[in-house]
């Protein structure tokens, strides 16, 4: 996205946003925005990645068991930080 169409964007957001909620500092839409557009890159770059993945997949056997592997491992990683977070919320 060019310069030219961020800013558009960013300014259509804000005028929607402040016809919502009259309450709304223009920080907080700034924040809101960045937020969004953090959401669609992290988006992107997921996508990407599963797609290189099943590329390496696709070259033979053992490559896809080294990337299902791998898949297993990420998703582990996931569930232990996520149940970590839950016990430092909890204490």
């Amino acid at each position: 996205m060019n310069d030219k169409k961020l800013r558009e964007y960013i300014q259509k957001k804000i005028k929607l946003e402040m016809s919502k909620n009259k309450n709304l500092t223009k920080e907080g839409i700034v924040d809101s925005v960045f937020n969004h557009i953090e959401n669609i890159l992290k988006k992107s770059n997921n996508k990407r990645y599963r797609a290189d993945l099943e590329d390496i997949a696709s070259k033979s056997p053992e490559a896809r068991k080294a990337v299902e592997k791998h898949i297993d491992k990420m998703n582990n990683l996931e569930k232990d930080a996520a149940e970590a977070m839950a016990l430092i919320d909890k204490y």
